[in-house]
């Protein structure tokens, strides 16, 4: 196969450009780096084409099938990489489509978090946890590299949809909305039945406060030293965790 060895060849330009917000929205596709992730994407997730390295060129023909592979130089991939040591295999693949919907299990609403890391490990978590709609009301892009990556695959297994103010009204009132606050009451004081809504905020502004009116219950972690807030990845996660294994243990008995 040729081995494409100019940075400025069409597929790899428009590879690239994929970083930027803007582009992944005109083109409706999102960058996917790196061996484990890649191996991750479901048959279901549309990949429209494949950059790979001649050392992954088999790997990707194997995966992709060789109509959708360009091999590329070590400078290319390199060129195109979000790490700092590329793996060799970059994809671009479709961001799924889908109309607003309440959802049928548990689900989580996010408010204002801009780290794409904290959003992407948030998402890897609902994923764990069987959280499968992940709602973002003025959030960062989900499909942003960063957010991607740190979703360590659980962005193919969750439905992510981005709202506005009033759909994410209708969720708080259409289901049981837990909203995570510190003026709440404890989130290990009384049982939260599942299927639930867990909303969260980032540490800087919390959840709206239009929101938190309209929810059916506020709940706060308990912190000890004087700590006042938690990252929202890590307060999410206690919170998915406390409905995942309350739900399991039910399940047994």
């Amino acid at each position: 196969m040729e081995i494409i060895t100019s940075t400025q060849n069409r597929t790899v330009k428009a590879f690239r450009a994929l970083s930027e917000k803007k582009f992944r929205e005109r083109e409706g596709l999102f960058p996917v780096e790196g061996g484990n992730i890649l191996r991750d994407i479901p048959p279901s997730a549309v990949v429209k084409y494949v950059l790979a390295l001649p050392s992954r060129a088999d790997e990707a023909c194997a995966r992709f099938g060789e109509s959708r592979v360009t091999v590329v130089s070590d400078e290319v991939m390199k060129s195109i990489s979000d790490t700092v040591t590329p793996y060799g295999l970059a994809a671009a693949v479709e961001i799924p489509k889908g109309e607003f919907a309440l959802p049928s299990g548990n689900a989580l609403l996010l408010d204002g978090v801009s780290d794409p890391g904290n959003l992407g490990t948030v998402i890897r978590t609902a994923a764990a946890t069987g959280f499968e709609d992940v709602y973002l009301l003025g959030c960062t892009d989900a499909y942003a590299p960063k957010a991607v990556r740190a979703s360590m695959g659980g962005i193919f297994r969750v439905r992510v949809r981005a709202v506005d103010n009033e759909q994410a009204s209708a969720l708080v009132r259409g289901t049981f909305s837990v909203a995570l606050d510190m003026a709440g009451e404890s989130l290990f004081a009384s049982h939260v039945p599942a299927p639930c809504l867990i909303v969260a905020g980032s540490e800087a502004h919390g959840v709206d406060k239009a929101l938190l009116g309209e929810v059916k219950s506020v709940r706060s972690l308990p912190m000890t030293g004087g700590m006042e807030s938690l990252n929202v990845a890590v307060a999410a996660g206690i919170a998915m965790y406390n409905v995942f294994t309350s739900s399991q243990h039910t399940e047994v008995l």
